[in-house]
């Protein structure tokens, strides 16, 4: 079936914001904003944030969990400074160990990122009262009002905090470009864990109106006297939130999984209107739920909280499909975005304080892992695998994106959530180049599969088809875009069924890097150009009709050179999409090394550290264009190999270290209780040791001495736990791992019953542990 958009469109209107941003550091780096898009050193800059809790990590990790965010894609880490982490009792305020703030903004500025710093007061973040201490209540004030005595409370924190990024703001030279004043103000608030159950009640969602704007004006006029000067400051946009007109930039979201709208009478969440395209920087154009204060053309359209995940609450116990974090962000992008942010990129446990557990009763007592592209203890999740590509697109090629506006197909306002049966696609395009965008994601639907489907864009005199000799069929989940009149060191890519990644540019070649929907042939139309010489691929067909048609099929990656008279070859290098989720671009000295290995790398000072789950032996290659010359790698660990040898365009590596058996012996109890029993040098040889425990439960506790040390809402999928951060707790001995029933059935007041309050369930509970295994995870260190 044809789908057909009509492109032609004059250039985007782009000016500079009103908005009294920006400012400059002293190595002459400047951040502006237009209304469309922020700048860096007069140029387009997409920040991609992901949101990563230092307060929920041990600080020994922090440099290695940082620099997997960055190899990630991610350029700019979102951080929460939970006030009750750092004041749980009044006046003794505690930065050090794992709430050093100071030392992982200092990490983050060692790995090359930006940092924002979400202060609060009220943070939410399934954390107790939304960050705000126990002992703030029972005041003669109300929390989050306009009270003096609040507000001094609310001063006294901000001065801490600046206290402690002292020298780390942007115009210092540090990497702290962003401030958040405070979250959702009137729009949501957090349990009021005093008194809570399960979502009972909930404490004051803060000022509104004009006292909601002048609690904003207040919060940044605290923060820049205690030092907390950025180039941005960003409060959250939706729910009607106020903010500060011309001074602080609007930031929104979406989640595919929306736990806070079940109940005990609605259990079956509502398809979101996330996944249906719309146009969000267009006064004229239907923009679907987005319907700010403010002309939607005047500021950019930031995100900070789109779904990498979700928390399991207690009555929502969803897995979330890897698919749904990168249809979010395409559709996104697609609607006009240039500002994309993760909550959360990186899941984390919540601390255990002095006055008890410090989460949010609707959700475990431990655990946060989020489902997030990096887990808990560090997991590379497919959901990074999917979103990393497209990262990688969108540091190399922000020009060009950046400014592109959007336009929807005719008819696009009609489609709704539900409709599993439409096709939905639209365009960023200058009027001239672009990028259709496809989505077939939607949650909690079904959708349909979409066979023989051909894209025409209309751009005026020029009518762009593709593809042209292949079939391309949309599958059920699947979300890509595809460029079209994609400039390659100066010949014209017309269109191509695959997706933009990144280039490597040498003096003998520029090679770009474009990955295969999964299921979809690469079909390239590169227009004739004087010069060209020859155009020839490794696997697939080229064709000539005036041009060059190079189709690739898609199980198996190709190189495409076009070699040129006068001129560096431009090599493209198709790669399956099972390639492509092993892809990593590396920055080195300015310069960018691709490699492809199955494990997560980690760079250091000297060289590489591979983070290996379960394989004590790995291959990666390196891209090296063919060169016979390849870095050579020595190990940094005396009982590990490594060998090299030329594998066409690459070099391949062989590396190895011994690998380690771990037994667990797991003793049963009752169904419900078991005990493990570990080796006690369990950890001497490897990085991490990781269980999984193969469990049907409702609420999972592990314990030692009969400690509670991890928890877990059970929702099918198998409960991880790290030993690496636990050992003091494997010194206590036998670990015991317990569960509670999960039922299906009913439960209602016994009729006889001694206690008016006593209930009787009556239908199935399931309380079993069925197995557990424990992985080593190893670190295989690399140097020059």
């Amino acid at each position: 079936m044809k789908y057909t958009i009509q492109a032609l469109r004059a250039a985007k209107e782009i000016y500079p914001s009103t908005l009294r941003l920006g400012g400059s550091n002293p190595q002459g780096d400047e951040i502006r904003f237009t209304n469309y898009y922020m700048e860096l050193n007069g140029k387009p800059y997409f920040a991609i944030c992901g949101e990563f809790h230092y307060s929920r990590y041990p600080e020994a990790d922090w440099g290695s969990e940082i620099a997997k965010m960055k190899l990630s894609g991610i350029n700019v880490v979102a951080t929460y400074i939970f006030w009750n982490h750092h004041e749980e009792v009044e006046g003794a305020f505690e930065w050090a160990g794992n709430r050093n703030l100071r030392r992982f903004v200092e990490l983050c500025r060692d790995n090359g990122l930006y940092v924002i710093l979400r202060v609060g007061p009220f943070c939410h973040g399934e954390v107790r009262n939304g960050g705000l201490p126990d002992w703030l209540f029972g005041r003669e004030f109300d929390v989050r009002s306009n009270d003096e005595g609040y507000l001094k409370y609310v001063n006294r924190l901000f001065k801490e905090i600046g206290n402690q990024a002292d020298g780390l703001m942007f115009k210092d030279g540090g990497p702290v470009i962003g401030i958040q004043l405070e979250n959702e103000l009137n729009a949501a608030a957090a349990l009021w864990e005093e008194t809570a159950k399960q979502g009972d009640e909930y404490l004051s969602g803060g000022a509104s109106g004009e006292a909601g704007s002048e609690h904003m004006r207040l919060l940044k006029e605290y923060a820049v006297d205690s030092g907390l000067i950025a180039p941005i400051y960003t409060s959250t946009g939706w729910g009607e939130a106020p903010f500060l007109e011309d001074e602080v930039l609007p930031l929104y979201g979406g989640y595919a999984y929306t736990p806070w709208s079940i109940s005990d009478p609605n259990q079956v969440q509502k398809p979101t209107p996330e996944y249906v395209f719309v146009n969000f920087h267009d006064d004229k154009a239907p923009g679907g739920e987005f319907d700010p204060p403010y002309a939607r053309t005047k500021y950019p359209f930031a995100c900070c909280e789109m779904g990498g995940g979700m928390q399991t609450w207690y009555l929502s116990r969803f897995q979330v499909e890897p698919e749904s974090v990168i249809a979010m962000t395409l559709m996104k992008l697609a609607g006009g975005c240039n500002f994309i942010g993760y909550y959360m990129f990186h899941g984390g446990t919540n601390p255990v304080g002095r006055t008890g557990y410090l989460n949010e009763s609707t959700t475990p007592k431990l655990t946060y892992d989020f489902q997030a592209p990096i887990g808990e203890f560090g997991q590379i999740r497919e959901s990074n695998h999917l979103l990393r590509p497209l990262h990688y697109f969108l540091r190399r090629f922000a020009d060009r994106l950046a400014p592109m506006a959007t336009v929807l197909p005719e008819g696009a306002e009609a489609v709704t959530p539900e409709d599993a049966h439409t096709l939905r696609y639209a365009v960023r395009t200058d009027g001239k180049a672009g990028f259709l965008f496809v989505n077939n994601y939607q949650d909690h639907v079904e959708m349909d599969t979409h066979e023989e489907v051909v894209f025409a864009v209309e751009l005026g005199e020029e009518t762009l088809r593709f593809p042209q000799r292949s079939k391309l069929t949309v599958q059920p989940k699947a979300s890509f875009l595809l460029p079209f009149n994609f400039a390659l060191d100066g010949l014209n890519l017309k269109a191509a069924t695959a997706q933009p990644v990144t280039v490597i540019e040498t003096e003998e070649a520029a090679t770009y890097f474009f990955s295969m929907p999964e299921g979809v042939d690469a079909e390239f139309q590169i227009d004739a150009a004087a010069g060209i010489l020859e155009v020839s691929a490794e696997t697939g067909d080229v064709a000539e009709n005036g041009g060059y048609n190079v189709l690739i099929p898609h199980h198996q990656s190709s190189m495409i050179v076009i070699r040129r008279e006068g001129a560096r070859e431009v090599r493209i290098y198709a790669m399956s999409a099972r390639e492509a989720a092993t892809l990593w671009e590396l920055e080195e000295n300015g310069c960018s090394r691709i490699i492809f290995s199955p494990a997560p790398p980690v760079q250091t000072a000297t060289g590489i550290e591979f983070i290996s789950q379960g394989h004590h032996a790995l291959t990666f290659r390196e891209y090296t264009g063919g060169a016979e010359t390849a870095t050579q790698w020595n190990t940094a660990q005396a009982d590990a190999t490594v060998s090299g040898r030329q594998d066409g365009w690459f070099q391949a590596y062989e590396v190895q270290v011994p690998q380690e058996e771990i037994t667990v012996t797991m003793r049963r109890i009752q169904d419900h209780k078991v005990v493990l029993q570990l080796p006690e040098e369990i950890l001497e040889s490897t990085e991490e040791v990781l269980l999984s425990i193969d469990y049907t439960g409702n609420v999972g506790y592990a314990f030692a001495a009969g400690k509670l040390f991890h928890d877990h809402f059970y929702n099918g999928l198998p409960w991880e736990i790290g030993l690496s951060r636990f050992r003091e707790v494997l010194r206590r001995g036998e670990i015991v791992l317990e569960t509670t029933p999960r039922r299906t059935g009913a439960v209602k007041l016994a009729d006889d019953a001694a206690m008016a309050v006593e209930k009787v369930f009556e239908g199935e509970a399931v309380a079993v542990f069925h197995s557990v295994t424990a992985t080593p995870v190893y670190r295989i260190g690399l140097r020059r």
